[in-house]
């Protein structure tokens, strides 16, 4: 049997535009307040995860391009 998306995932009856126009309507503030939202139920799933420590060691490689650009911004301040 096949299986069958829920409704708000069935893309004939929502459009992706559709899905994210409330949060093109957001001011900068109100989309900070759904940042800060989201960080704080971040840390407090990890807070319950048993391989919390572990998850902290993980971290993503700044690309070159990151730090060639931050190298940039630095002396362009000074």
């Amino acid at each position: 049997m096949a299986m069958k998306l829920p409704p708000s995932l069935q893309r004939e009856r929502h459009t992706l535009e559709e899905e994210v126009a409330w949060a093109r309507s957001l001011t900068p503030e109100q989309r900070l307040d759904v940042v800060a939202a989201l960080c704080r139920d971040a840390i407090q799933l990890l807070e319950m995860n048993p391989k919390r420590d572990l998850l902290l060691q993980f971290r993503d490689p700044v690309p070159a391009s990151t730090t060639a650009a931050l190298a940039r911004l630095r002396r362009a301040s000074s």
